[in-house]
C-alpha cells in the first residue's frame, strides 16, 4: 500500500505542474522536429567552388559551363588567377578551387578520339570540413570521367590549404563538442538559482538590501570560475585526442569564454521566468539541445537546409562554432573571427540585461 500511495504522490505532485509537464512532452517532439528539418528531406547543399581556366580553349570552356555549372552541388565562381582563387578560398568565401591546366582541351579531345590522354586538374581544398571536401572532390573527379568518356584514371592533383598539420575528423568534431558542453552550463546556472528559489535563501536574501544585479553577478562570477576550468579542462581533452590547434590558443579560448557567458546569462534568464526546478529544468534543455542541432556542433552545418542555417544564425552558438573551428583549424587571426566575437559579446550582454530585468520585476512582485 504504501507503494502505491507513493506512486499516486509522486503522479499528483507531476500533474500539479503542468508547465513542467508540457515541457518534458514537447521536448522529444521539438528535438526530432529540428533534427527531422536539418537532416531530412530533399536538402540539396551547394559549395562555392571557384574555377581558374588556364586552358581558355572552347573545350574547357564547355566543360565548365554545360557540366560544372550544370551540377546542383557545385555553385561555380571564375578567377582570373590561382592567387586570387586561393585568397578567397582562406577567407572562406569558397570551399575549393580548380584549376583547368593549359592543354586540357587536348587530351579531352584526345580522348573522345579514342587515344590515350593524359587529362590533369588541380583541385586546392578547404580541409576544415572533410566530409564536404570529399563530396566536392568525388563530384569533380565523376563530372571529368563523364565529359571525357574515359573510365582511365584521371589525374586530379589535390592539396589542401593549411600546410602546418593534417586535418584529421577530431580537429573538426572537438570545436563544437567543446561548445556543447558550454551549453550544459544553460541548464547548470538555472538549476543552482532556482533551487536556491525553492530553498528559502532567496526569499532571505530579499529581505536584506540587495540589488538585482547583485544577486546575477554572484551567481554568474561563481559560474564563470567554472567554466574557465571546464574550458581549460576541454582543450586539454581534445588536445590529448590529436586535437592540433594551428591558430592563437588564447584566442580560441576567449571564442569559448563568450560562449560560456552566453550560457550563463541565457540560464540566468530561465532561473528568472521559472517558478519551480521542475520547470527550470526540462525548459534549459529544450533550449539547449536544439540550439547544439541549429549550431552545428555534431556535424557540418552545410548540409542543413537555407531556412535552417538562417534559424541558426540568430543565436550565439552557430557563430561560436564556426569561429572556433576556422582559429583552430585555419590558423585565422582576431579580423577574421572579429564579427563572430562582436556577436557573442552583445548576445551575452543581452542575457544579461534580460536576466536582470526579469529578476528585479520577480522581486518587486
Amino acid at each position: 500500500m504504501k507503494f502505491l500511495n507513493l506512486t499516486l504522490r509522486n503522479f499528483k505532485e507531476t500533474y500539479r505542474d503542468p508547465l513542467a509537464l508540457g515541457f518534458l512532452i514537447a521536448f522529444p517532439l521539438l528535438f526530432m522536429l529540428l533534427f527531422g528539418a536539418a537532416l531530412g528531406g530533399n536538402s540539396n547543399p551547394s559549395y562555392a567552388v571557384g574555377v581558374i581556366d588556364e586552358d581558355g580553349t572552347q573545350v574547357s570552356n564547355q566543360f565548365i559551363t554545360e557540366v560544372l555549372s550544370q551540377i546542383p552541388l557545385l555553385d561555380i565562381g571564375l578567377f582570373e588567377s590561382e592567387a586570387q582563387a586561393l585568397d578567397n578560398l582562406k577567407q572562406g568565401n569558397i570551399r575549393s578551387a580548380l584549376v583547368i591546366p593549359s592543354g586540357f582541351g587536348d587530351e579531352v579531345t584526345k580522348s573522345w578520339q579514342r587515344l590515350d590522354p593524359d587529362i590533369i586538374l588541380n583541385i586546392t581544398y578547404d580541409e576544415s570540413d572533410l566530409t564536404v571536401s570529399s563530396q566536392i572532390i568525388s563530384a569533380l573527379n565523376s563530372a571529368i570521367r563523364n565529359y571525357a568518356q574515359v573510365q582511365i584514371p584521371i589525374t586530379i592533383n589535390t592539396s589542401h590549404i593549411n600546410v602546418e598539420v593534417d586535418v584529421s575528423q577530431i580537429d573538426f568534431i572537438a570545436p563544437g563538442i567543446i561548445i556543447f558542453g558550454l551549453l550544459i552550463m544553460v541548464p547548470t546556472s538555472a538549476r543552482i538559482m532556482v533551487r536556491d528559489k525553492e530553498t528559502g535563501f532567496m526569499s532571505r536574501m530579499l529581505t536584506t538590501p540587495t540589488y538585482p544585479w547583485e544577486f546575477i553577478s554572484g551567481y554568474s562570477a561563481s559560474l564563470l570560475v567554472i567554466a574557465i576550468v571546464q574550458i581549460v579542462i576541454f582543450i586539454l581533452l581534445g588536445v590529448a585526442f590529436g586535437m592540433n590547434i594551428v591558430g592563437n590558443i588564447m584566442l580560441a579560448f576567449l571564442i569559448f569564454l563568450l560562449t560560456a557567458v552566453c550560457s550563463i546569462g541565457i540560464g540566468m534568464v530561465v532561473a528568472s521566468l521559472s517558478r519551480s526546478e521542475n520547470q527550470a529544468e526540462p525548459l534549459c534543455w529544450l533550449i539547449a539541445m536544439p540550439l547544439a542541432v541549429l549550431s552545428g556542433v555534431w556535424f557540418s552545418r552545410e548540409i542543413m537546409p537555407d531556412y535552417i542555417k538562417v534559424l541558426g544564425d540568430l543565436f550565439p552558438y552557430a557563430h561560436a562554432v564556426s569561429a572556433a573551428r576556422v582559429v583552430i583549424i585555419r590558423g585565422a587571426d582576431f579580423s577574421a573571427v572579429s564579427g563572430s566575437l562582436l556577436f557573442l559579446s552583445c548576445w551575452a550582454a543581452g542575457a544579461f540585461i534580460l536576466g536582470i530585468a526579469l529578476f528585479r520585476r520577480r522581486m518587486r512582485g
